[in-house]
């Protein structure tokens, strides 16, 4: 199973594709932060429990 953390992680990192590549490593971060945040607060409001998966 795929944590809430490691799911949001994933569309921070789809996001930050969007980005021109001309942003420094802490600018960088700072962006990434500010997707990763907001998204895993929705996605644990959404699923408390993580997203089971049937067998």
């Amino acid at each position: 199973m795929i944590s809430n953390e490691q799911r949001a992680h994933d569309i921070a990192i789809a996001l930050m594709k969007d980005n021109d590549g001309n942003l420094k490593p802490i600018e960088a971060y700072h962006q990434y932060i500010n997707y990763l945040l907001p998204i895993l607060r929705e996605i644990n409001k959404d699923f408390p429990h993580g997203i089971k998966e049937n067998p």
